[in-house]
């Protein structure tokens, strides 16, 4: 089920949300994001953390991300 991109949140596409991970620009305490095709959110497909970059679906282009 995919939602529209909220507001609040910051799009980013997979790339750019990595490069800012392997920098450690985002941490896990920093916030959380959700997978992204550029135009909707889909939050059932789970939280995206930055601990867990090596497991990144790599179906999604994109990335929504939420600053605590």
């Amino acid at each position: 089920m995919s939602e529209p991109i909220p507001d609040y949140g910051d799009l980013m596409t997979a790339e750019e949300y990595k490069d800012n991970v392997e920098c450690g620009g985002f941490i896990d305490y920093d916030g959380y994001g959700n997978y992204s095709d550029g135009k909707l959110i889909y939050p059932k497909e789970g939280k995206v953390y930055p601990s867990e970059i090596k497991k990144f679906k790599k179906k999604y282009t994109h990335v929504v991300w939420y600053n605590r």
